[in-house]
Order: structure tokens, then sequence, then C-alpha cells
């Protein structure tokens, strides 16, 4: 009789890319309009999706008041194709230049802005589930311009680069093999569904501070992220830990095809410890033996997230998980750990180590001395 023990190998994959800038001046009307474009990773692909809005705060020499605009949120006018205030209309000022601040999503709570600082403070990530993303800084600008390039998209108007604040996760499973002929004419497969997938130990609620990485007086002006002691870009964690159960439906396993178990899920930035954060797959294997039903268990597993290429979740990373389900043995082709780049038998593993074998031995016998009288 096999049981099918699991373990996990993890190889994390990052996962960024880059848009350029192009500056080129252009003439438009005295409205203000804004030009959009998703830095790095993305809401929707790179480009800023239309079907969303982000909010802003400027400032302007003479304003009434603190603001020029006070926390405005922005939106794609289909009829004019461009992204503008709702609400107001809002209009250059003719002797003033003009400082902006964007953010997503809109009304964000927990976000504070200021000239020269963004502040994000007890921010439930996990209950948000939403791409958090801060603008560069538009400082000193008097007409709508064209400078930045999305490589989609020719809005014009204030330009408004973001960058996410958070991290992402995502986990995929793999089956390794479930099948194994024996010598002896013996067949056994394995089918494994996984039931549920859960993260524990994971920092949910926190924040950081964002400062400007320079203060010239105009153009696109970039912020800095926040280190810690290590170097890493993360928040500061507030409260304590938490488990996270991630969206799963029940779905039958098969080698050779990736499942997703959790697509795209948001964390908060942070440093991982070994043996904190810990990743949890509830999973049921039903084995077969010689083409009969033989055994049926559902059982959990646990492995930590922590791997050496990868000591944090930092600030606008995304991470791929690989869980490969496999045996476990200690040689051959089932060995322990299957690592990165690892080749698998998948009609003969090597599982000799887990058979089920006998041990026998006989106990010596107590000898018992008995004198008595027999009468004849």
């Amino acid at each position: 009789m096999k049981k099918v023990l699991v373990f996990f190998a993890f190889a994390a994959l990052l996962v960024c890319s880059c848009a350029k800038t192009e500056i080129q001046t252009v003439e438009t009307n005295d409205e203000i309009f804004f030009r959009t474009i998703a830095m790095q990773t993305k809401v929707d692909g790179k480009v800023f999706p239309t079907t969303e809005t982000f909010s802003v705060y400027a400032w302007a020499d003479g304003t009434v008041g603190t603001y020029f605009m006070d926390n405005v949120t922005v939106a794609y006018d289909a009829a004019e194709n461009g992204w503008k205030p709702q609400g107001a209309t809002y209009y250059w000022p003719k002797n003033s230049a003009v400082d902006f601040i964007s953010y997503y999503p809109t009304g964000l709570s927990g976000i504070t802005v200021d000239k020269d600082k963004i502040t994000y403070a007890g921010i439930d990530v996990n209950t948000l589930q939403k791409d958090i993303m801060y603008a560069d800084k538009a400082a000193g600008f008097a007409k709508n311009e064209d400078l930045a390039d999305d490589g989609a998209n020719g809005y014009t108007g204030v330009p408004t680069v973001f960058h996410h604040a958070l991290a992402k996760v995502k986990f995929v499973i793999e089956l390794v093999y479930n099948h194994k002929a024996e010598a002896d004419g013996t067949v056994y497969d394995w089918a494994v569904t996984v039931n549920s997938l859960g993260l524990s130990g994971i920092y949910t609620t926190g924040g950081c501070v964002l400062n400007l990485a320079t203060t010239p007086t105009s153009g696109i002006i970039p912020w800095t992220k926040p280190e810690d002691a290590n170097g890493y870009y993360v928040w500061t964690p507030s409260g304590a830990t938490a488990d996270v159960n991630g969206p799963l439906a029940a779905q039958a396993i098969v080698p050779g095809t990736d499942y997703d178990a959790v697509n795209e899920f948001y964390v908060m930035p942070q440093a991982l410890a070994a043996g904190q954060q810990k990743v949890t797959v509830n999973m049921t294997i039903n084995t077969t033996r010689n083409g009969a039903a033989f055994m049926n268990e559902t059982f959990t597993r646990s492995a930590d997230i922590t791997v050496p290429a990868i000591a944090a979740w930092e600030i606008n990373h995304a991470y791929t998980y690989r869980l490969k389900l496999t045996p476990l043995a200690s040689n051959g082709n089932g060995g322990t750990p299957l690592n990165p780049g690892d080749t698998v038998d998948p009609n003969d593993p090597n599982l000799s180590d887990v058979i089920i074998t006998f041990d026998p031995a006989v106990e010596g016998w107590e000898n018992v001395g008995v004198e008595t009288v027999l009468n004849i």
C-alpha cells in the first residue's frame, strides 16, 4: 500500500515591466485635463482603464483656502476623449503654476496627501483587496501637456504617472505525477483535489510614508519608497498577524497542468520571517490500485513562504509561487527536496523508500524451571 505524502517546492517569479517617458509640448485650450498612465505592472495593462476614476489634490499661488483642488474625483469623458475633474470645471490660472498629486482608488480611507508627502495609515489591505496607486507629483504646470506615453492612448493634460503601492501574490499548483507501475504488476493511480489554500502569519494592516525624491519646482517628480533596516521596500505593519483565505474552488489537479490556486492576491508589502508566514493547502487524495478504489484521504500540509531568494514582499512587485505536489521520498525521481529544474519520470517515479516493508523478529523463549513429583 502506498500513501502519498506531499511537500512543497517553491519557485518565486518576480514580475514587473516598465513604460517609457517622452517629452513633447502641445498647445491646448485652457480647461484642465489629465493624461493618465499606470506605470510598472498594471491596473489594466499599462493603460489606466477608462472605467475607473482617481482623486487629485492641487495647489496654486493665490488660491483662497488651502487647495486649488481638494480631493477632486477625475473620470474619463468619452465625449471629449479626455480625463476631467467631476462636479466642476477647472481652468488654468493666468499668473500661477499648479502642483498636482493624484492617487487611486478614489476616496481611499487612510491616505493623507501633503505638498511633499503621501502618508498611508491603518489600511486593511486584505479587506480592501484592491490595487493602491500613487502618481508622481506634477509640479509647476500652467497648461495641458503631453509628457507621458502609455503606448496606447494619446491623451493630453496634466501628466499623471501611477505606481503601485502594494505587493501582489499568486499561487500556482502543479501535480508532479499521479501514476506508478510496480515491477510485480501492481499499478497505483492518485486523483488529487485541492480544497482550499490559506496564508497564515501575514500582516494585513499598516501603512508607509512616501517622500519626494527631489524638490524641483517643476516637472514630473518621483517619490522615495520607504525602506526597512535591511533595505527592503515595505510598509510598517500595525496590529497582529492574521490568517488569510484565498478564493479557491475545489478542482482536480492533473500532471502537466498548472492550476491557479490564488490569482493576483493583493498583500501588504512586508518582510518575510522564516517560520512565520506560511501557506496551507487542504487536499483530498483518492488512491486506486489495479483500477479499483483503494483509499480516500483528506489532509492539510503547510510550508514556509520564505525562500532564500525572496526575503520580503516589496512595494510594486508581483510574486508567483509554484507549489509542487509530489510523493515524499528521499531518493531517485521522488527525491526531496524537489528543486526547481529537477526532472521526474511521470511513468516511473522512484518511491522505494516509502514502500511499506516489515521488520519481523521473534522474542526469545523465557525458560521456566519446574520441579514436581510424578508417582508411578
